[in-house]
């Protein structure tokens, strides 16, 4: 009885056990699709919540400066779809000058949208909302985007459409919630992690004589310098004009001090955030060769072109932040690195220069928050 116990026991395991091999091998691959869908539509319910929360909160900006509620929403909603077509790049020839019209065109028409929606608010304040109002239409177009690719893979039954979304998901929800925990430091004017380089070069100034007064505005759009003396060198310290958010065009900025100054220019130095790598510690400072700059390539262009043409040589000061620590309120570690990021800059300037030199300095970044 023992012995046939045990075989029946045994058989049945068996039985069991190529039931299930069968039953993987015939629907395994929607047993994991099902799977990858229901943590997709996870990750969208929390896409969605930031959205809908951030939308809410620039209606809650935008209303206390002039429009009803109702007004604000629906030219919010608007808005949120407006969009940037990049220029086409078969022929690249002038692509860049292309793209820099187009950019230019795209600042104005956020800048008049502000006006319109929040007719008492001044210049500055103004600045800030659109940066608030860029926060929310990236988080918008996010949800959009991943909500779109979800559908299209469930509808097609795409295996490999939905294990691309899914596996993207975690860095999708990383970058989104960074946009979204910033966007009250937006909506505030409070300084942010992007800011140090404005910071770096107006601490720089005070530390040698500049005053506010002592700044000359509008060498480019939204960007001057102060003019210091260091140690027998002339540095045109360069950066956007703030307390507003905005990054200005430092790259026609520094084209035009060189032009100015006709050969007498000897060094630029670009100060600015870099992403870290994982693992770095949160306001590490590097050095390197080049212009640190992340605008979508015009500004860059021009500094590296005019560096170029004139033969001059060009190094770059970073400091390492995440993408949270960047568009985030300005943390305590980057703000302590300002001091170190200034000794760098010095320390090029007396290695690399001679007195009597000129030097550029230029601070790139958001100067939301950073006075002059």
């Amino acid at each position: 009885m023992q012995f046939g116990n045990a075989s029946e026991i045994s058989w049945i395991i068996n039985l069991a056990f190529f039931a299930f091999i069968l039953i993987f091998s015939l629907y395994g691959a929607k047993i994991q699709m099902w799977q990858w869908l229901k943590q997709i539509e996870a990750g969208l319910i929390e896409l969605k919540r930031m959205a809908i929360e951030s939308r809410q909160r620039a209606i809650d900006t935008f209303k206390e400066y002039g429009r009803s509620e109702e007004e604000v929403a629906t030219e919010l909603d608007r808005w949120l779809d407006y969009f940037l077509i990049y220029p086409v790049d078969l022929d690249p020839a002038g692509i860049l000058q292309r793209l820099d019209h187009l950019l230019d065109e795209r600042r104005d028409r956020y800048r008049e949208f502000v006006t319109q929606l929040a007719p008492e608010a001044g210049p500055e304040l103004a600045q800030n909302l659109e940066n608030t109002l860029e926060v929310a239409q990236v988080l918008s177009l996010v949800f959009r985007i991943v909500r779109h690719y979800y559908l299209l893979g469930k509808k097609t039954g795409s295996q490999i459409l939905i294990m691309q979304i899914h596996m993207q998901m975690p860095e999708l929800l990383r970058i989104a919630r960074a946009y979204f925990e910033a966007i009250d430091a937006f909506a505030d004017g409070k300084p942010i992690g992007d800011g140090v380089g404005p910071l770096v070069v107006t601490r720089f100034a005070r530390e040698y004589g500049a005053t506010p007064d002592q700044y000359v505005h509008d060498v480019s759009r939204e960007v001057g310098y102060y003019r210091v003396e260091f140690e027998g060198r002339t540095v045109f310290a360069v950066r956007a004009t703030g307390p507003g958010g905005t990054v200005g065009k430092p790259g026609v900025a520094v084209k035009r001090l060189v032009e100015e100054n006709k050969g007498a220019i000897s060094r630029i130095i670009t100060v600015d955030a870099a992403l870290k790598l994982e693992g770095e510690e949160l306001g590490r400072i590097s050095e390197g060769t080049g212009a640190a700059i992340g605008d979508p390539g015009p500004e860059k262009h021009a500094i590296e072109q005019t560096a170029t043409d004139h033969d001059i040589a060009i190094e770059a000061i970073v400091v390492k932040e995440d993408e949270a620590a960047a568009v985030g309120v300005m943390r305590k570690r980057i703000l302590d690195s300002v001091p170190e990021v200034i000794n760098r800059v010095k320390s090029a300037i007396r290695e690399r220069t001679k007195p009597g030199d000129k030097v550029i300095l230029a601070g790139i970044g958001n100067t939301i928050g950073i006075g002059l």
